[in-house]
């Protein structure tokens, strides 16, 4: 049994989004090219916190089993039941259900109870084929989790009213600020690129060299040099990976209406051209299938990085994903990334889930380090290789649809 309702002050939970809301447009660099009203629409659908809606309950097929019970004189008999999974679905920021208001009832939660990012699923037992029974048990969950839902409504409700006001208050003050600063720099003699959200004029582009991968011997291919990639060109492709997205998350134009294989390309054009003696291939074979990006040492056909990248379908497609991409690996793999193009209103709760169950993984090893907001580097193994080690960098880019 477990207490719902309390794990945060509702008052404290409200306060992180604010302090969120403002760090990230004190991070913005705005001017007269900015898109203002559809940047202000995008932080909206972001930090609205959404009330919690909860949908009609979808049961199981009903299992018939035997349990153990206890009867008037506490001794133990087997009886026949009926287990029932019930899903309840619910649209809404779920972590309300840990939020405490400041008026609130104290709620315990069954142990048949759980509550996902998106449902409740709950095991209900009957003892006959009693379908008032069933509906008494589903509707005292639901009246259960939904104790203190009306008043944490009410008190978020404020903050969502003014929201759209507060958030275009704070873009028209970090414009007024952006261009004090574009002021000041050009009077100290640094050139400004008004059309960038970049304010430094960029020097001429040159392309890195890739030195020749270093090789270490595989336990399982006798006698055979494995080309591995070196950590700081592993680094420097995260990197472009990641500025390149978060590139495109503040060009929605960029990404409206855009297919994986779409989105896919933009990345690999970016590699093409960071790299000497590289070649950059979209759907490229690699053992088991064709993976996304493959980027290969030109002079001898080396596969240096192999990526994946997929729209967000939840947590079932998590594994899905990873079982794919290590299905694509080989020996000779040993750095990759793994990346998720979320295109629903919250991406808190999507790396929440993504940091929670992917350790749930066979293949998983360990967590290795956040790399960046939205970044984390994982190692796993390979599927039929225990002892080889996978580093894969999985990357979230928030392209919400329009």
């Amino acid at each position: 049994m477990s207490e719902l309702f309390r794990k945060y002050h509702l008052g404290d939970f409200v306060g992180q989004y604010r302090k969120s809301l403002f760090e990230r447009i004190d991070k913005l660099e705005i001017t007269d090219t900015t898109n203002i009203p559809e940047l202000a629409e995008r932080l909206k659908s972001e930090f609205t916190i959404y009330p919690i809606v909860i949908g009609q309950p979808e049961p199981s097929q009903p299992r018939e089993t035997t349990k153990q019970m206890y009867n008037d004189w506490g001794q133990l008999y087997n009886q026949g039941v009926l287990e029932i999974i019930v899903t309840i679905p619910f649209e809404g920021n779920y972590k309300l259900f840990d939020c405490m208001p400041s008026r609130s009832t104290i709620v315990y939660l069954e142990d048949n109870v759980v509550i996902g990012n998106s449902n409740i699923k709950a095991t209900i037992t009957l003892t006959r084929f009693d379908e008032n029974a069933y509906f008494s048990e589903v509707n005292e969950i639901i009246s259960t989790v939904s104790t203190n839902l009306p008043t944490i409504h009410d008190e978020t409700k404020p903050w969502n009213d003014r929201l759209e006001s507060l958030i275009q208050q704070a873009l028209e003050s970090r414009k007024g600020i952006v261009s004090k600063k574009f002021d000041f720099m050009e009077k100290i003699g640094l050139k400004v690129n008004p059309k960038s959200t970049e304010y430094l004029v960029p020097p001429t582009i040159t392309k890195k060299a890739i030195p020749t991968p270093a090789t270490e011997t595989s336990k399982t291919v006798a006698k055979e040099k494995v080309p591995i990639l070196q950590e700081e060109v592993y680094a420097d492709i995260r990197e472009v990976l990641y500025n390149v997205g978060k590139a495109i998350e503040r060009k929605p134009s960029l990404y409206k209406d855009k297919h994986e294989e779409d989105l896919r390309d933009i990345f690999l054009l970016f590699l093409e051209t960071r790299y000497e003696a590289t070649t950059g291939v979209g759907e490229a074979f690699n053992k088991k299938g064709k993976t996304d990006i493959l980027l290969k040492y030109a002079k001898d056909g080396t596969n240096l990085f192999v990526a994946e990248c997929k729209f967000w379908k939840g947590q079932k497609k998590l594994a899905e994903g990873i079982d794919q991409l290590l299905g694509y690996l080989t020996h000779r793999d040993t750095k990759t990334a793994l990346i998720f193009f979320v295109d629903q209103k919250e991406m808190t709760s999507v790396v929440s889930t993504i940091k929670t169950e992917i350790s749930n993984h066979i293949n998983y090893s360990r967590h290795i380090k956040d790399t960046y907001e939205h970044s984390i580097n994982y190692e796993f193994t390979l599927p039929d290789d225990g002892d080889k080690k996978i580093q894969v960098e999985v990357m979230l880019f928030h392209f919400p649809k329009i």
